[in-house]
């Protein structure tokens, strides 16, 4: 979970030698004008990478705030890939073409490491980077192209799949080239999971595949259609295959890497049908797939595939969420700096209360949303790198599907907020608003629709008593709040525990019919704890390092937002914060804890 550190004053000190009154650059950078993602990279990264890692996110944030943006709406409009399925003779080539300037974006981005510092020592730190280090320059990647994003989710997937499962053989040759940072030698991965009669139903997959004796141990020929191949093209494909006919269900599946040039030089016997056309994402090929006795490798135990696709969903969830909230701070960027010049009967739209409402609400969102995501990631650190606790791999577990949930939901919703902020403007092609609302409807399909997670959060549940393990790990973290700010909420959260208990054990005792109605709200309530548990312990970090009360005014906006349900509730109010530290909350300033606890007891 989120730990304690004096956090902000590193930011400060390292940003503006103490200052922390934010100083924007003068050209547009995403990670310099961010300094909720400065705090939450100094918050988990170790020490030791600080100073790299700032310098490296701070070029990463410029580029993505300029060539790759602008680059990211051509290929939105005029540049989507496109399907070459003959070549001059009639040969069936199935080749998939892509503009020059998503070429250089492919090139920048894996040679800034977002794959292979995972699996390669980076000379400078002479140590691999976390799980976490890629999923900040994936934020801040999304904000431009998350449509990029998931080729780039596909071949973190496929390298985790081969590195944890394949044979060396396999390592040698294709690891090496998915964590590769030379476009001359390297690989994109793509996961090949859904068929047009399976889906979600994976159990119900038809692709065969078949042993080859004569080609060689753990070569099989693999026939079959897959019905939404994202990264079609992409040269390493982790395929799930059945085996066992005999064998119904995920029992009888494999995993197998299929590559698009076999070893030999020659073209495998894969054919796109199709690309699909997309409501959004479009810089992604997406494609429907026919395997014809294509060669495929066996990765690991052969009835262990879905386990192991499994495993490869989860880092796909994660980035799916990183995606999520890195749409979700470029809705609010566009939307904030559009109210601040928009000129409306005589002032800036800025300066009107609903519209000081929607910013706030928005950016409420954002900052709980990003913050529970990493706090998330950290944990997945821990498990991925064998130093978690039982609880926290029961936590991981549970935490993964709930926070793709959350943030998928949040981003359509924030996106649709920045439209109508930005008024018949933002509906105009020529901003980027139209663009992030359609790449943000697809999260929510993405690794598992609402409904699927909610169905995950309740195996979890019955395979490990996750409800018990979660139950006492929050009511912990609650316990150990300890600043005075803190206090009101504890009321709340244990409150909404207690819900939490008497829901489940009413779900408990019912039939399928009626626990399933249920499980989206109750996922809702689970995640909604968590969310404002993680922002309570970063406002007592902020607090404790130089007495910055900034982040309790968030989680009391939060707490409104998700905890009150009555129109009394929320109406009968004259002291808003969210109006009355609105330049704080926008500018990321120093509010005085000492005031504001003040303010609190002279309100009570």
């Amino acid at each position: 979970m989120c730990k304690r550190r004096n956090i902000q004053r590193e930011v400060d000190q390292a940003r503006y030698g103490g200052n922390n009154i934010p100083r924007p650059p003068l050209e547009p950078n995403f990670y310099l004008e961010d300094f909720n993602l400065q705090y939450l990279m100094r918050r988990y990264l170790p020490d030791d990478m600080h100073q790299w890692a700032d310098r490296e996110l701070t070029h990463l944030g410029g580029r993505v705030a300029g060539p790759i943006d602008q680059r990211a709406a051509y290929t939105d409009r005029d540049g989507q890939p496109r399907l070459v399925r003959y070549n001059r003779r009639g040969e069936e080539i199935s080749q998939i073409v892509k503009n020059e300037g998503y070429l250089k974006t492919v090139k920048e981005v894996y040679g800034a490491g977002i794959v292979g510092h995972l699996y390669r020592e980076i000379p400078e730190l002479g140590r691999k980077a976390p799980y976490l280090y890629s999923y900040l320059q994936g934020y801040l990647l999304s904000e431009s192209e998350p449509g990029f994003y998931c080729p780039v989710t596909l071949t973190l997937s496929a390298a985790h799949l081969i590195d944890r499962y394949g044979t060396p053989e396999q390592k040698e040759t294709y690891l090496t080239g998915l964590t590769s940072l030379d476009e001359e030698t390297l690989y994109e991965g793509a996961t090949w999971l859904t068929e047009r009669q399976g889906g979600s139903d994976v159990g119900a997959n038809l692709t065969m595949a078949a042993a080859d004796p004569e080609a060689g141990p753990g070569v099989y020929r693999l026939t079959g259609e897959k019905f939404f191949a994202s990264n079609a093209g992409a040269m390493v494909a982790t395929v799930l295959a059945r085996i066992h006919p005999d064998r119904p269900g995920t029992r009888g599946l494999g995993l197998f890497l299929v590559p698009w040039i076999k070893p030999d030089g020659t073209r495998n016997r894969i054919y796109v049908r199709r690309l699909k056309e997309k409501l959004g994402v479009n810089a992604v090929p997406s494609a429907e797939v026919i395997l014809e006795e294509a060669e495929g490798y066996l990765i690991g135990d052969p009835d262990q595939g879905f386990k192991y696709m499994a495993e490869a969903l989860n880092i796909s969830r994660i980035c799916n969420a990183v995606a999520a909230t890195g749409i979700m701070r470029r809705a609010w960027y566009e939307a904030f700096h559009y109210a601040r010049e928009r000129q409306a009967f005589g002032r800036p739209i800025l300066q009107y209360s609903m519209v000081k409402q929607t910013l706030a609400e928005m950016l409420v969102e954002l900052e709980v949303n990003t913050g529970s995501t990493f706090d998330m990631i950290h944990l997945y650190d821990k498990v991925n790198s064998g130093q978690a606790a039982p609880e926290e791999e029961v936590m991981v577990r549970m935490l993964i599907s709930l926070i793709k949930y959350r943030t998928g939901e949040a981003a359509k919703e924030m996106t649709h907020q920045a439209i109508e902020t930005l008024g018949g403007n933002g509906y105009i092609e020529e901003y980027v608003t139209p663009r992030l609302l359609r790449d943000a409807q697809v999260l929510t399909v993405w690794e598992g629709t609402a409904n699927i997670l909610a169905l995950d959060l309740w195996r979890v549940i019955k395979k490990f008593r996750a409800d018990e393990v979660f139950l006492q790990v929050i009511h912990r973290e609650v316990e150990g709040l300890t600043h005075p700010l803190s206090q009101p909420f504890k009321t709340a959260l244990e409150e909404r525990l207690q819900q939490i208990r008497e829901n489940l054990t009413f779900l408990k005792s019912q039939p399928e019919e009626i626990l399933t109605y249920y499980l989206k709200p109750l996922s809702d309530q689970i995640v909604d704890v968590y969310q404002l548990v993680c922002i309570l312990k970063e406002a007592e970090d902020q607090a404790g390092a130089d007495g910055n009360g900034r982040k309790f005014i968030v989680a009391e906006l939060y707490r409104k937002a998700h905890f009150q349900s009555t129109a009394k509730d929320r109406i009968r109010q004259t002291r808003l914060p969210d109006l009355i530290h609105f330049d704080e909350l926008m500018d990321y300033q120093k509010v005085d804890v000492e005031e504001l606890q003040q303010v609190k007891a002279n309100t009570r």
